[in-house]
This record gives structure tokens, C-alpha cells and sequence, in this order.
């Protein structure tokens, strides 16, 4: 009998190693709101408060505008007179060139024929304004003339309608005439040739008064016409006039620039009061012509730069508002306004300067900036979205199946599914706008 027992304990086994063994590929069915889900101890607690998403990057301190200086020609560094950090009065000399072969009485004549052809050329630009606006007053006087003679086609037109009224009336009446004689057999055929000749005439009329209206219409286009002529003569002039008040062409305001600038050739002085943030010079070094070799700063006028990526600028709009604190002390902090975004995303240019194609993010700094130096790291965090009194959860409570958001809800011993409608999305908080309520407990995934 014992036997028998342990025969039917191996068998049991057997069959259920069997069964535990069968295909384990099935794929698992979507949840649903009667599903069951194994316990968990991880819970959140749905809250309300304020839910918040922020953008956080990393940039340095920098001055809001940099000065890139430059030798307009070619040469070698005869001597560097500052040094990265040093501060600098506007016009102290900084640098100086020597170019082999120079000749400075060159120099001052490619001033002199600059300036030569610079004041002919706004000699000649005062007489073409001059001209311009006496075109365009003839101009307006023409169009004006024109605009005058509107009602005269229109009173024309007015009449030659009339008359040919008048004149379709009178071949109605006459054809009248004519078949009413025709309809009376005792009507002697000289009465009838009268109404005949009546008809007849009535049609000459019509005809001249059809011509009449057709060339009163033929008129006031003609009119129409000149009239949009003379209105685009005077916008001509006026564009004319426009053009010629912008002044001469810049490029030979540039070309006496470039010529005072080769005569200062052995010379690079400092445009501004400010401080020498970038160096490249050395004695002896050779430079090239308009390659960027001092770069001056105002150090007291200070701003976060920062380089980031498409990603983060796609949420960013010039005077959005941050705060920006120092990475070595983040509990102080200062207020800041986004003030120049890179091309395309804000006003930054997308054309090179000297110094290259400026890709970085710009925001000013309110308050008192003393204690911020130049080359500081701080943190910027900007408030995307902000809501006060809003339902939320963790991040880590919130589940997704096929595009759909889901939690599951604690309900005493069981557990239910609840599709959600989510808000804003922050870090570590989501909003929930529809689903549940305050207080209700989700469990984890």
C-alpha cells in the first residue's frame, strides 16, 4: 500500500514537470481594467501642489560685447605691449606691426584719392537727390492733373449710356410703329414707307449712339490707364529719392576707412576702455591681414553665455526668464533674462564676424554682479511650465502601453487599471488632468 503511494507521488511529479515545461513563447496580454497585478510595497500617493518643468544647462560668465581687433595687412609683430587679464585705456597702443617695403607716402596717396572719390561721389549723390525730388514733384503735379479729369470720363460715359438708352427706345417705338402699319390693310403704302423710313432711321441712330458709348468706355480706360501710369511714376520717384537719401556707396566710406587704417599701419590701439581677454601675438610672429589677433571685453558689464544644443533651443524664447547660480555655491543665485538666442532660433546673426559664427546662447543678469568674475561657471535653470494646485504623481508611477498612459490603483485588497490624461511633464513630477483624484494610492510598476 505504501508503495502504491510513493507510485502515485512520482507520477503527480512527473506530470507536472510535463505541463511546467510547455511552451513558454506566448506573448502577454495587453492589461485591462480587471486585470489583477501582483502586490507590490512601492506605492506613490496622488497630491496637489505645484508641478513644474524646467530647462537646466551649464554656462560661464562673459561680457556681453567683445571687441575683436585686427591688422589690416600683413606683417610681423615688432612688439606686444599687453598681456591677457591687463586693463586698457581707450587709444593705448597695444601692438605694433612692421611690414616689409611700406612706403607711407604710398599710403597717404591711396588716403588722399579715397577721400578724393569719396566726396565725389556725395557731390554727385546731393545733385542726384536734388534731381530726384524735382522729378518727383513733376510727378505728383501730373498725377494730380489726371485725378482731375476723372469725373469729365465718368459724366461722358454717363452720357453715351443715356443716349444709347434713348436710342434703343426709339427703335423699339418705331418697330412698333412699322408692324402696327403693316397690320392695318387700308394704310396707303406711302404712310407705310414713312414708318419704314422711321425705323430705318432709328437704327442709324442706335448704331451712332452704340459707338458713342462704346468710345466713351474706349476713353475712360485709356484713362485708367494713364492714370495708374502717373500713380507709378510718382512711386517710382519716390523709390528713386528713397535710394538716393541712403547715402553714397558704402564701399568707398569703407575704402577711406581701410586707407586711414594702412596709414596707422605699424599700430594697434585699444577702441575702448576695457580688458585684454584673448592674446595671440608674440614678437616676431607673423600676421595675416584681418584674422582676429586681440580680443578687449568690458569687465564690468557681464552676461551667462552658454552653447547648446537644438534640442534645448527648441524650447527657449528671447525674454523668457531664469536663474542663474554659482556652481561652487548654489545657494546664491541672481535673476536672469534670456536675451539673444543663435540663429534661427532668436536675433543672432547667422553671418561671420572675425571671431567666427557666434552659436551661444545670451542672458543678462539683474541685480548686483560684483562678486561674479569673468570665466565663473553658474547653472540656468528656466521655468518652461509652471502650475500651481495641480494633481500629480512621480514620474516612476505613471505606465504606457500603445500610446495609452495608465496607472494602477490601489483599491483596499485589489488593484484596478485607470487610463490617465497627463499635463505637464517635469523631471521628477507629471500632472494629471483627468483619472484620479487627491489622496488615491498607485502602485509601482
Amino acid at each position: 500500500m505504501l508503495r502504491r503511494h510513493l507510485w502515485m507521488k512520482v507520477l503527480l511529479c512527473l506530470v507536472f514537470l510535463i505541463t511546467g515545461c510547455g511552451r513558454t513563447d506566448v506573448t502577454p496580454a495587453a492589461p485591462t481594467t480587471t486585470s489583477t497585478f501582483e502586490t507590490t510595497s512601492l506605492t506613490y500617493v496622488v497630491q496637489r501642489g505645484r508641478v513644474t518643468r524646467k530647462l537646466e544647462f551649464t554656462g560661464r560668465i562673459s561680457p556681453v560685447e567683445e571687441v575683436p581687433l585686427y591688422f589690416k595687412t600683413s606683417g610681423y609683430v615688432k612688439r606686444v605691449l599687453v598681456q591677457p587679464g591687463d586693463r586698457v585705456k581707450a587709444g593705448d597702443l597695444l601692438a605694433e606691426l612692421e611690414i616689409a617695403g611700406f612706403q607711407v607716402t604710398s599710403a597717404e596717396l591711396d588716403l588722399a584719392l579715397a577721400q578724393a572719390r569719396l566726396t565725389q561721389a556725395e557731390e554727385a549723390n546731393a545733385y542726384a537727390i536734388a534731381q530726384a525730388e524735382m522729378a518727383l514733384e513733376t510727378a505728383q503735379e501730373q498725377l494730380a492733373r489726371t485725378r482731375a479729369l476723372r469725373a469729365t470720363y465718368a459724366a461722358e460715359t454717363t452720357r453715351a449710356r443715356v443716349g444709347l438708352e434713348q436710342a434703343e427706345d426709339q427703335v423699339a417705338r418705331a418697330e412698333s410703329e412699322y408692324q402696327e402699319a403693316l397690320d392695318r390693310p387700308w394704310e396707303p403704302q406711302e404712310v407705310r414707307d414713312g414708318y419704314a423710313l422711321a425705323l430705318q432711321q432709328a437704327r442709324w441712330s442706335l448704331e451712332i449712339a452704340q459707338a458713342t458709348y462704346d468710345q466713351a468706355l474706349a476713353n475712360e480706360r485709356v484713362y485708367q490707364h494713364d492714370l495708374r501710369a502717373a500713380e507709378i511714376a510718382v512711386d517710382q520717384a519716390k523709390a528713386e529719392l528713397e535710394q538716393l537719401k541712403q547715402g553714397v556707396d558704402p564701399s568707398l566710406v569703407i575704402e577711406v576707412q581701410q586707407a586711414q587704417q594702412v596709414l596707422a599701419y605699424s599700430q594697434l590701439t585699444a577702441p575702448i576702455d576695457g580688458e585684454v581677454v584673448s592674446l595671440s601675438l608674440y614678437p616676431g610672429r607673423s600676421v595675416e591681414a584681418f584674422k582676429t589677433v586681440i580680443i578687449l571685453a568690458t569687465p564690468s558689464d557681464i552676461e551667462v553665455s552658454a552653447g547648446l544644443s537644438e534640442d534645448q533651443l527648441q524650447y527657449m524664447t528671447e525674454g523668457q526668464k531664469a536663474t542663474i547660480s554659482l556652481s561652487v555655491n548654489p545657494d546664491r543665485s541672481w535673476i536672469g533674462i534670456v536675451r539673444r538666442l543663435p540663429y534661427p532660433y532668436g536675433t543672432g546673426s547667422s553671418v561671420e564676424s572675425p571671431t567666427g559664427l557666434d552659436n551661444s546662447t545670451r542672458i543678462s543678469l539683474e541685480g548686483d554682479t560684483s562678486e561674479l568674475k569673468l570665466g565663473d561657471l553658474v547653472r540656468v535653470t528656466i521655468v518652461l511650465e509652471e502650475k500651481d494646485d495641480a494633481l500629480w504623481l512621480p514620474l516612476d508611477a505613471i505606465r504606457s502601453y500603445q500610446n495609452r498612459h495608465f496607472v494602477i490603483v490601489q483599491d483596499g485588497d485589489r488593484q484596478r487599471r485607470v487610463d490617465v490624461e497627463l499635463g505637464i511633464q517635469g523631471q521628477d513630477q507629471v500632472e494629471i488632468l483627468e483619472g484620479l483624484e487627491e489622496g488615491q494610492v498607485v502602485v509601482a510598476p
